[in-house]
């Protein structure tokens, strides 16, 4: 039997229109980044393409040494040299063959003649006529030639091609371009001529059509495309969508590369039943230090507004706009730090974000949060401050407090036996009554907080396979509390206490001092396994915590930033069961907890179980509000999580919360995934018992229901070049579908179409009678030329209302 022994502890998208223009078309790269050289290369499709040659010194390819080699040569009167049979010259990098060449010395001129091939390590050449060219000026004329940009797909042929400026310039007539593989044409730019500069981002194409296989499907007076992975002014690819609510939803981007460090891009979006709405994104980094976004979209008449459209009742016309900045800057090495993320729309336009789905903005239970942030950050102790606001997407969402501002100062002392900390807060809660909901009547109370908690840490037992641990805390918080006589019904019902129906909260100021003691310990024992060739490792470890915090009566205090925290396993072992700092619960508990794991041959995390329940000694009597009933429960919800790395291919993962005093499963979540190579499926559960459901789902959000909900994703080869993807998600408490999505994508080296359709419900703020939307989503690219559709080239497993979500934490995971 095998003993136990104690253990240690433990995108560039390349794209341009497809319709005909005279405008230039662009390449879009992540902000002020330098994108790779040959970003369109990263597939096997184009191994074929020769790699970029320099030369291998600082020296001008010019200037160095011709290395000329032929079966015959011969000197004709004149200073002409003919040379036949296996021409070869050598210069540096380049390389020139050809079955005859003729040189005149004076002149410098060279005719070549059969089996041309020419390589200077940016382009390669060939043709079966005749080339011309000049030793001196390096300027080239080619019969009916085939080309192939190096670093790049670009390739085509020309039956005239002229290369001047060194070769940078390459000028081609009766020229087609192409960026797929040889044999895979699908896709043939022909034009009367094209211009390369090799030094340029885009080549230019006059006189051009596009044509699929043999067939011609649009013209082009003037068109430009990308030879190099790196930023230009122009259009960019369309957007297309069919959606109930929107209609018709066409998007087209205009990019403008200001300079290397500032762009912008203004987009027109036709929505037919919406309007014309107008997009700009200014982008700007003056210097490493200093960066942001400023985004603006405007909608001037929206074609939905009536007076008599609940969805939209708040507004006074069709009027609808959304504004977002970010910015952030880092001054002294980094040790001062501003920032700023601000999101605002009109005023009651509470459904702005489930009308248009901006990409932009921070949200949180129906509020656009405003930030504004500095810090001073040293080794041991920093100060930092945050003003905060929020604007509300809801009519009946009670006003939050806001931070104006929140002054934090914490330090941080290691000493040889003992941690000591000190974290202070100063925070003055307001809120701002011009943007009251349409349901509030009266005012909201406010306050001033300061918070001060001196901790000093002692570590008792710190050895390998074992630890105990004391801490020590004093916590100190005064309140300047102002209570208003028109208090809002909701706050009056919250705070009016349920035996004596007196209203609890008091003006002035209130104190409140409470010490904490917290002992934490445990052990690891760990044994080998017969797992994984002889040298896999399992792990036990139990650990507990003993926290003691007396009561203070707290009623008198409004909630400011509080909440009341969901317990899992790690909440279990934390010294607070309230988030925030307006409610300290007092606490005489035990937390006994067991996790144990399994390592590989290797040291990587496959399993890892752990359960976890905490026991009062004394029920805590602390209350978020004065209205709700004390705990009387002597356990808290036993908590276990578990995750598991099956096989290379199989993950699972499971977590429930269980009232042993009800004997109910009070909350629980779990997904199982397979995943090989461009597989890849997961089925999904969460459920929570009497939880108010995120105003997202298809329920009435005024109602706290139970949430059962299940879900399947998939992203699934069907061929070798065609992939399915798609998800499902139902409510089962609700007999509801929340969202389903289907698409299809057939990849080649060459080309792509993606097509999708998906259901949802979509959210509606005001009536809070969710509606079935249905999108249709359709993208054909060209690679290397460009694409028009809903977006990009890849395909994800997200919903518009859920995201892919993988929910297993071990250690090692790839």
């Amino acid at each position: 039997m095998t003993k136990w022994t104690l253990g240690y502890r433990y995108p560039i998208a390349l794209t341009i229109s497809l319709a005909p223009a005279l405008t230039p078309m662009m390449v879009q790269a992540a902000p002020f980044e330098a994108p790779p050289a040959t970003g369109i290369l990263d597939s096997l499709c184009y191994d074929y393409v020769p790699k970029i040659e320099k030369p291998a010194s600082d020296q001008d390819a010019n200037a160095q040494p011709v290395e000329v080699d032929a079966d015959r040569l011969e000197a004709k009167q004149g200073g002409t040299a003919v040379y036949e049979g296996d021409v070869k010259v050598r210069q540096g990098v380049r390389k020139f063959d050809s079955d005859y060449a003729q040189l005149d010395q004076k002149s410098r001129d060279v005719i070549a003649i059969g089996n041309i091939y020419y390589n200077d390590g940016q382009v390669t050449v060939t043709s079966d006529k005749t080339l011309k060219s000049n030793l001196d000026t390096k300027n080239s004329e080619l019969e009916e030639g085939k080309y192939q940009v190096h670093g790049s797909p670009v390739r085509g042929f020309a039956k005239r091609v002229v290369m001047t400026n060194n070769n940078q310039n390459i000028t081609m007539e009766g020229a087609q371009y192409t960026t797929c593989p040889p044999g895979q044409e699908v896709w043939t730019l022909k034009a009367g001529s094209i211009d390369i500069d090799q030094k340029e981002v885009f080549g230019e194409a006059w006189n051009a059509s596009l044509w699929l296989y043999d067939y011609p499907v649009f013209y082009f007076p003037y068109i430009n495309f990308p030879i190099k992975d790196e930023r230009k002014t122009g259009l960019l690819y369309p957007g297309y969508k069919q959606s109930s609510s929107n209609g018709m939803d066409i998007t087209q981007p205009f990019y403008w590369n200001i300079a290397p460090n500032y762009d912008a891009t203004i987009t027109s979006r036709f929505m037919d039943k919406r309007g014309l709405m107008e997009q700009v994104e200014f982008r700007y980094m003056p210097d490493p230090a200093h960066a942001g976004i400023l985004y603006f979209e405007n909608l001037a008449d929206d074609k939905q507004y009536s007076p008599s459209n609940p969805s939209l009742a708040g507004l006074s016309d069709g009027h609808r706009y959304m504004m977002n900045v970010r910015h952030g800057s880092a001054l002294m090495d980094g040790s001062l730090r501003f920032g700023i993320d601000y999101t605002q729309v009109r005023d009651k336009d509470y459904n702005y974000f489930n009308d248009f789905s901006p990409q932009v903005g921070t949200q949180v239970d129906s509020q656009l949060q405003q930030s504004f942030t500095a810090g001073y950050y040293q080794h041991n102790w920093n100060l930092t401050s945050e003003v905060r606001r929020y604007q509300i997407l809801s009519p009946y969402a009670l006003l939050p407090h806001e931070m104006l501002p929140r002054i934090d100062y914490n330090y941080y002392q290691q000493g040889k036996w003992f941690d000591l900390a000190w974290n202070s807060e100063l925070t003055k809660f307001g809120y701002d009554s011009g943007s009251a909901a349409t349901l509030q009547a009266g005012e909201r109370y406010t306050a001033t907080r300061l918070h001060l908690a001196p901790t000093l840490t002692v570590p008792l037992v710190d050895a390998p396979g074992y630890y105990l641990t004391s801490q020590y805390k004093l916590m100190f918080t005064s309140y300047n509390q102002e209570v208003p006589d028109n208090l809002v019904s909701q706050d009056r019902s919250r705070f009016t206490d349920a035996d004596s129906k007196q209203l609890t909260l008091k003006e002035g100021t209130i104190t409140r001092t409470l010490p904490s003691f917290r002992l934490k310990g445990g052990v690891n024992f760990d044994r080998p396994l017969d797992w994984y060739d002889g040298k896999g490792t399992q792990t036990l470890e139990p650990e507990f915590q003993y926290l003691y915090i007396p009561y203070k009566n707290q009623d008198e205090i409004g909630i400011y930033d509080s909440t009341t925290t969901r317990q899992d396993y790690y909440s279990l072992f934390s010294d607070r069961r309230f988030a925030g700092l307006d409610r300290i619960s007092d606490a005489n508990r035990v937390t006994v907890g067991l996790t144990s794991r399994v390592y590989d041959n290797v040291g990587d995390e496959r399993l890892r179980l752990a359960v976890a329940q905490a026991f009062e000694m004394t029920p805590p009597k602390v209350r978020l509000y004065p209205s709700n009933p004390e705990s009387t429960n002597a356990r808290s919800l036993l908590s276990f999580e578990g995750d598991a790395r099956i096989t290379d291919e199989w993950f699972a993962h499971a977590g429930t919360q269980y009232d042993t005093s009800e004997g109910e499963f009070t909350a629980g979540n779990g997904a199982v995934e397979y995943r090989t190579g461009k597989l890849t499926t997961q089925v999904n559960y969460r459920y929570i018992k009497d939880g108010n459901l995120d105003y997202r789902y298809p329920t009435n959000t005024a109602l706290a229901e139970d949430l059962s909900q299940a879900g399947l994703v998939m992203m699934a080869p069907i061929a070798d070049q065609w992939q399915m993807y798609g998800g499902y998600y139902r409510d089962i408490k609700q007999d509801v579908n929340i969202d389903r999505k289907i698409g299809v994508k057939y990849d080649s080296c060459c080309w792509s179409i993606n097509m999708s359709l998906e259901w949802h419900n979509q959210p509606d703020n005001v009536t809070l009678k969710p509606t079935s939307e249905k999108v249709i989503g359709l993208q054909f690219e060209m690679k290397g030329l460009g694409s028009v559709g809903t977006g990009g080239r890849s395909v994800t497993l997200d919903t518009e209302l859920l995201p892919y979500v993988r929910p297993f934490n071990l250690k090692g995971q790839q």
